[in-house]
């Protein structure tokens, strides 16, 4: 039996999310009950993830002079918002028509969000929150 990599499982899940990212603590998670390895740490898997930029985008909501000063490089502070993972491949087209096209095109404003921009990347946040899984009020 051959075990996937973290970035196979990672490109899995995503490809079967409803949106085109995830917050890092909810891909850790689904990792974690897919995973026949060993259990591994979230640093383990930023890192692997953050190695395959042609696959996998990191936005992380506080950057620059929002990160508090006495966190350690990398290290996600425990007040934060979660840190996302956009996927970069192709997604599973089940499902409506309109959210395949909507789920499309947070992909690729995600692609060219700016992330060091705190504001940027916020804004796609709540574009995010708003799309291809939320229903009409």
């Amino acid at each position: 039996m051959i075990m996937k990599t973290i970035p196979d499982l990672a490109m899995e899940i995503l490809s079967r999310s409803f949106t085109p990212a995830l917050p890092l603590p909810r891909l850790v998670e689904l990792i974690r009950d897919e995973s026949t390895g060993p259990v591994v740490s979230v640093e383990q898997i930023l890192t692997e993830i953050r190695m395959r930029p042609d696959l996998f985008r990191v936005l992380d909501p506080i950057i620059g002079p929002w990160r508090r000063a006495t966190a350690k490089e990398n290290e996600i502070p425990p007040w934060s918002p979660d840190t996302w993972v956009l996927g970069l491949g192709p997604a599973n087209s089940t499902g409506s028509p309109v959210r395949t096209r909507t789920s499309e095109s947070l992909r690729c404003l995600g692609r060219r969000v700016d992330e060091n921009s705190a504001t940027a990347v916020a804004r796609w946040l709540v574009l995010l929150d708003r799309g291809p899984n939320r229903r009409a009020a």
